[in-house]
């Protein structure tokens, strides 16, 4: 009998000793230089965020050893006049023009950047085109948000590509004390002892949200989604102050931020296509292979803000389209308000127009 259970246990150990320790290569990709931002016709400063690819900190803020540092970077027009993005000490990676230049609709931009090792990355000349008014902004209420749409008119005469971009201000309760419901006029009197557990505080959301007039041209625009600001479970009749800017974009920072989009939100089933690297408009002038990350634009825009009431807001059971909600965060900081939110102030804003 013992011979038939030493067999077993016999192969069992041969079969472990023949395993051998298998080193796999570790994907260690060099950084990479990342471009965020461009230059408008709105007023100045423009700015522009250098970095090199790597983990971000909380809320996407750049790293100091993710910064780039010293880099010389110019904005040259088509008529051959330049301005140049200082580097600010104080920010991590933010470079900014002075007051003195400002962006003109007919006229186009290119970007020059001297990084510190003395590589050259440059853009093709980009044509800031006009882009026509935002006509008007609503909201509705859903469970959890307030939601902005915009009207507006396409141009007939021409092929147009748009991005929208805004932001909320909203107030903020964190976990520091405990609250009841809020009333509207309670609010204020609850800021007079600061900002540490009760603040407004800005909302962004992070979307592409870009369109092609390729099927609506010359026509109107209507009931674009645009914007979604969280409503304090807790102070739910505070108002909500939404700015919305409407940018005219290119045809290939349309293709750009398509592309991202569609990576950004990639459903993760094994019938995905691998993610590949975005190619952006900033390159290396010694090497066409070597792109930055990112995408310099440069567009018009048009700017509108709304206030909204949530007292006087239709609660709306109309499907989300466009763009999709952020997620709802379920449990209340536990930090000081004028912490862990991009805090605004201590009270709302003023002449909101």
């Amino acid at each position: 009998m013992k011979k038939f259970i030493l067999l077993p246990l016999t192969a069992f150990i041969f079969l472990i000793s023949c395993i051998e320790q298998v080193e796999l290569p570790y994907r260690n990709e060099a950084p990479i230089l990342v471009v965020e931002g461009g230059i408008t016709d709105e007023a100045p400063p423009y700015t522009l965020k250098l970095s090199y690819s790597g983990k971000f900190l909380a809320g996407n803020t750049i790293s100091s050893n993710l910064a780039v540092n010293g880099a010389r970077v110019t904005v040259i027009s088509d008529k051959g006049d330049s301005v140049k993005f200082e580097q600010n000490l104080y920010q991590a990676a933010l470079y900014q023009t002075d007051l003195s230049y400002r962006g003109q609709v007919g006229r186009s931009y290119s970007l020059r950047i001297e990084m510190p090792d003395g590589k050259i990355y440059k853009t093709a000349p980009q044509l800031m085109k006009s882009v026509p008014a935002i006509t008007n902004i609503s909201a509705d209420k859903i469970d959890n948000f307030i939601r902005f749409y915009l009207n507006t008119s396409d141009p007939e005469s021409s092929t147009d590509f748009y991005q929208w971009k805004g932001y909320s201000i909203s107030f903020k309760i964190t976990e520091a004390v405990t609250v009841a419901s809020f009333s509207s006029s309670s609010i204020s009197n609850a800021l007079n002892s600061g900002c540490h557990t009760y603040c407004w505080a800005f909302n962004n959301l992070d979307v592409a949200n870009v369109f092609a007039d390729t099927y609506i041209n010359g026509k109107s625009i209507k009931k674009r989604l645009v914007l979604y600001s969280p409503i304090e479970k807790d102070a739910v009749n505070s108002q909500h102050f939404a700015e919305i800017k409407q940018l005219s974009i290119s045809r290939e920072a349309y293709i750009f931020w398509q592309q991202y989009e569609e990576q950004r939100t990639r459903t993760g089933s094994i019938f995905d296509p691998l993610p590949a690297t975005i190619i952006g408009n900033v390159v290396n002038t010694a090497n066409d292979k070597d792109f930055a990350l990112g995408f310099f634009e440069v567009s018009a825009v048009s700017t509108k803000r709304f206030l909204a009431d949530p007292g006087s807001l239709i609660f709306s059971n109309e499907s989300n389209k466009d763009i999709l909600p952020p997620a709802v965060n379920t449990t209340r900081p536990k930090a000081d308000c004028d912490v862990y939110y991009p805090l605004f102030g201590c009270t709302p804003p003023t002449n909101w127009k």
